[in-house]
């Protein structure tokens, strides 16, 4: 398939916008061929070519990806049927290093990752297998629980590793998928990526009690997953350490609180949106549903922003959804188009919010009297990204993002109260 076709499917079907010169074919594997789309604003997809033509139903698998959602693994998003027949996937691109080759790099210094980083590195991938399985839908993992396919990611990532060729691995339909692997095949695989990684044979005594690779997991290295922190620490020797806050400066020799590098997380977050938000609404399949929980409290707290319902428009016509979580947020909604995007997130205290910002000491101060918010640059984003803390709504953070986010972040309704965009 030629990558014109390829970025017409992709514009013409899910309203991406990626020069043909900028699809490139990336691998192949022994069912398919699988292409990698992106453009100079930063967003990128992959799509996988299967063969031979396919016999699915394209909106039976539609539903079965959107069904799971698992932060330990590069999602699929959306089945379709080319001209021809042949059947094709649309997934998030993929980033990251084989943990094949970390593995390797361990053996060849004469060293062994300890129990916790065996833990820390695995737990995301592992609760992905368990997710996967416990939809209902093992077989989307067919090629992935191995080393080479498993990808370490930067030390922005609040995930250490990701399981990457999620998804179909031959066109054909649900029935024929549903027993082609099942979930204690993935069980299996998970166990001997284990073995990879610590050197030490399948703990089969483990392995009998667990129905669950998390379950194994925290077995096998004898660690509480709630203790330490959630990723390797950056300084393994593995993952790249993330750079210093702000860039070019220093920080006060009396800090009022010491605050961690508050940046990559945002960055991680954003770049996530980067390669996913630009389409993700074509994605959505349950249009129009209640906020629930933090997200609504977020919606009732900033409705000139957040759209009355998921899935609909808000501020500046972009459509909000449900988004993940990072450390210390109970909620947290994004309303994203093409080239602008709008995260709104809420913590548990104040407290905690401003753990994620350096301090008021790097603010521009916007507004005035009642509404007045500390605003902070993101170094190294691109496009550009700005974090935004009002100081009337505590527990709030909110990033904008995009080409022209230094002027759109000053448009922003933060401090209007009326009526929801709904």
């Amino acid at each position: 398939m030629s990558a014109p076709q390829i970025a017409e499917i992709l514009r013409d079907r899910y309203g991406f916008d990626f020069p043909a010169d900028r699809v490139k074919e990336i691998a192949r594997t022994a069912t398919s061929t699988v292409y990698e789309a992106n453009n100079d604003d930063g967003a990128a997809v992959q799509i996988e070519v299967l063969d031979p033509p396919a016999a699915g139903d394209v909106d039976a698998l539609d539903a079965a990806f959107a069904s799971v959602t698992a932060p330990g693994a590069f999602r699929p998003r959306h089945a379709g049927l080319l001209a021809g027949g042949s059947m094709y996937v649309l997934s998030e691109a993929t980033v990251g290093t084989p943990l094949a080759e970390l593995i390797e790099r361990k053996r060849a210094a004469g060293e062994a990752f300890t129990p916790v980083e065996t833990r820390d590195l695995l737990r995301p991938a592992a609760e992905a297998v368990d997710a996967y399985n416990a939809a209902g839908h093992p077989e989307f993992l067919t090629r992935s629980i191995n080393p080479g396919a498993m990808l370490v990611q930067p030390s922005w990532s609040q995930v250490p590793v990701k399981l990457s060729m999620v998804g179909p691995s031959a066109p054909a339909s649900a029935a024929q998928h549903a027993s082609a692997t099942t979930a204690e095949d993935n069980l299996h695989d998970f166990w001997n990526v284990v073995a990879e990684v610590t050197g030490q044979p399948v703990d089969e005594e483990a392995a009998t009690k667990h129905a669950t690779a998390a379950g194994y997991l925290d077995e096998v290295t004898g660690s509480d997953p709630a203790a330490g922190d959630v990723a390797p620490g950056a300084q393994d020797g593995y993952r790249r350490p993330p750079e210093p806050y702000p860039a070019g400066t220093f920080a006060p020799e009396q800090p009022e609180k010491a605050r961690r590098n508050p940046w990559p997380w945002i960055i991680a977050a954003l770049a996530v949106a980067l390669v996913a938000m630009a389409g993700a609404w074509w994605w959505t399949t349950q249009r129009g549903e209640e906020w629930t929980g933090a997200n609504a409290e977020i919606a009732e707290a900033y409705p000139n922003i957040i759209s009355g319902k998921s899935g609909q428009k808000g501020w500046e016509d972009l459509v909000c959804e449900p988004a993940a979580t990072d450390a210390g947020q109970e909620g947290k909604i994004r309303c994203a188009g093409a080239d602008l995007g709008v995260s709104v997130a809420k913590y548990a205290t104040e407290s905690e919010r401003d753990d994620a910002v350096p301090g008021q000491q790097y603010a521009t101060v916007l507004g005035s009297g009642a509404c007045m918010i500390e605003d902070y640059e993101i170094p190294a984003a691109s496009p550009s990204a700005f974090a935004m803390a009002p100081r009337d709504k505590g527990e709030y953070l909110i990033v904008v993002n995009g080409a022209e986010a230094e002027q759109k972040r000053l448009d922003l309704p933060v401090c209007e109260e009326t009526t929801s965009t709904d």
